[in-house]
C-alpha cells in the first residue's frame, strides 16, 4: 500500500495494481530480460528476478520473475508476491511450502 494500492487491492489475489511491482524492480535489463515492463524502483525495493524452485527441485523462472514468502499462511500453503519482467504489475496468491522461494528481510 506504501507504494499506491489500495487496502482491498493489497489483500486481492491473483495479479493487482497496475505501477506498483514495476516500482519494486531493479531497472534496466542487465538482470531481468527484456522488457522489464515498468522498471522504475521507485520503492528502493531493487527486486532481481531470482525465479524459484519447484517441488521437484527444478529451477522456474530465472531472468524473468521474482518471488517473495510472506509471513503468512493459508492451511498448508504459505502466501507468495511475484513480479515478472512483462508486466508492471503484484501477484499475490498461495504456494506450498516445500517450493524454494526468495526472502527479503525488511526493517520494521
Amino acid at each position: 500500500m506504501f507504494i499506491g494500492m489500495s487496502q482491498s487491492e493489497a489483500d486481492g489475489e491473483n495479479w493487482r495494481g497496475e505501477k506498483e511491482g514495476g516500482k519494486m524492480k531493479h531497472e534496466g535489463i542487465q538482470y531481468w530480460t527484456s522488457p522489464n515492463t515498468g522498471s522504475t524502483n521507485e520503492s528502493g525495493f531493487s527486486s532481481l528476478p531470482a525465479g524459484w524452485v519447484d517441488g521437484a527441485g527444478y529451477f522456474r523462472n530465472l531472468g524473468t520473475s521474482a518471488r517473495f514468502w510472506s509471513s503468512s499462511k493459508r492451511a498448508d500453503y504459505a502466501w507468495v508476491r511475484q513480479l515478472d519482467y512483462n508486466s508492471s504489475r503484484i501477484f499475490r496468491g498461495t504456494t506450498g511450502l516445500y517450493e524454494g522461494i526468495s526472502v527479503r528481510c525488511i526493517k520494521d
